[in-house]
């Protein structure tokens, strides 16, 4: 299996859909459908000024042609070979050209890349043929370097890249059959040409490879900056930005947020029994139950630090708070994680919620602190429960 994997990052990243890919290979060059979309937007982007270059560049070759058609080739010839660059590969780069300068319209970038290519390659094989068809043998070459041009310049995906590339050598295969009347000749151009494809096709895989491995390690990289290697979860400067960001969000919209501030039960007794690495186990399936609670666009799971972790939830109304805390509470004590030295014998988390409509002379900092005195009115109360505050007083906030 082809691997440029980085061992350090690797083993310091924590499980992430990023690192599943890494560790799975990609040698077809492809990902899973929601990691391919996000590829392909960083592709793309990343690509998007060498789209434009090298369309100015083919622009500019076509262009050359299409004078030099004109300059040096018998009219009857030359009225069809130029017409065909004009006509009809050069509006296929304009289209490419408006696609990439549109916001609107980028995310169809690699579908005009496409159609532009097949059209220049079948376009250059109708420029041959028309030549050939008159009894004028234009340079083959001018093919070969179409062919080279989409699979290594063009930043078109490899498998389309190799649809384009071999439809054009089917054409240009019958195209020869038909019109070309010289045996050896037609034996070695087709030989040149199914050559220009396996040099163009091998160059053009690693070229995609090499960029997707970029791509995962790029977000590996993030992932070790945002969220906790043990986890997964986001780490708490993640959580404070998230939250800061969310507040004024909320304050914009007239829209409320909660905070739910969440503890594992008398973890160092845990901790103590059972040893640091079992603990890190029992943390990592609290995580996971705790991730499930935050599946909006809005909503964030975090690790507060050690056994604390935090939630945050957009745009909620008190009266589905309580149920929502006790989901989790249930949810967790469900795992049936054997603690015996708590009186429930088995692991348990302790709430505490919050629910605040900002406002002036408010921030997000004193929603924290609300959810955090109300996990700790929790814990006063005998732990393994919920305890909610809606619209904190000031004491509350304080306290």
């Amino acid at each position: 299996m082809l691997h440029l994997d980085n061992p350090d990052v690797l083993s310091a990243t924590g499980p992430s859909r990023y690192r599943r890919a890494f560790e799975r290979g990609y040698r077809g060059l492809r990902f899973e459908r929601p990691l391919e979309r996000d590829f392909r937007r960083f592709n793309d982007s990343m690509n998007l000024m060498r789209v434009r270059w090298a369309t100015y560049l083919a622009f500019a070759l076509f262009g050359a042609f299409v004078v030099i058609d004109l300059a040096t080739l018998p009219a009857d010839v030359a009225r069809w070979t130029a017409g065909i660059r004009l006509g009809l590969i050069m509006p296929a780069f304009a289209i490419v050209l408006l696609t990439s300068h549109s916001f609107v319209w980028r995310r169809y970038l690699q579908r005009s890349i496409f159609v532009a290519s097949l059209i220049t390659g079948l376009g250059t094989v109708a420029v041959v043929g028309a030549a050939l068809l008159r009894g004028y043998a234009l340079p083959y070459e001018g093919l070969l370097l179409v062919v080279l041009f989409i699979y290594l310049i063009a930043c078109l995906s490899w498998w389309r890249a190799l649809i384009v590339n071999i439809t054009t050598l089917i054409a240009f295969v019958a195209m020869e059959f038909a019109l070309q009347p010289d045996p050896q000749a037609r034996l070695y151009q087709i030989i040149f040409m199914c050559t220009a494809n396996a040099v163009g096709a091998y160059g053009g895989y690693f070229i995609e490879y090499g960029s997707r491995t970029a791509f995962l390690m790029q977000g590996m990289l993030n992932d070790l900056a945002e969220r906790d290697s043990m986890t997964g979860l986001y780490n708490r400067r993640v959580l404070n930005s998230h939250l800061d960001r969310t507040w004024r969000q909320a304050s914009r919209e007239g829209a409320e947020l909660a905070v739910a501030m969440i503890d594992v039960d008398q973890f160092k007794r845990y901790n103590d029994r059972y040893g640091h690495a079992q603990g890190d186990t029992a943390l990592r399936a609290v995580a996971g139950v705790i991730a499930q609670q935050a599946r909006r666009p809005m909503d964030l799971a975090a690790r507060y630090g050690g056994e604390e972790f935090a939630l945050i939830w957009y745009r909620m109304q008190a009266e589905d708070l309580p149920a929502l805390g006790e989901q989790l509470r249930e949810a967790v004590e469900a795992l049936a994680v054997e603690h015996a030295g708590s009186s429930h014998r088995v692991l348990t988390v302790s709430v505490g919620i919050a629910l605040m409509a900002p406002a002036a002379f408010q921030s997000s900092a004193d929603l924290l602190r609300a959810a955090d005195n109300a996990l700790y009115q929790a814990k006063q109360d005998g732990r393994n429960r919920v305890k909610l505050l809606v619209h904190p007083k000031l004491s509350d906030i304080v306290a």
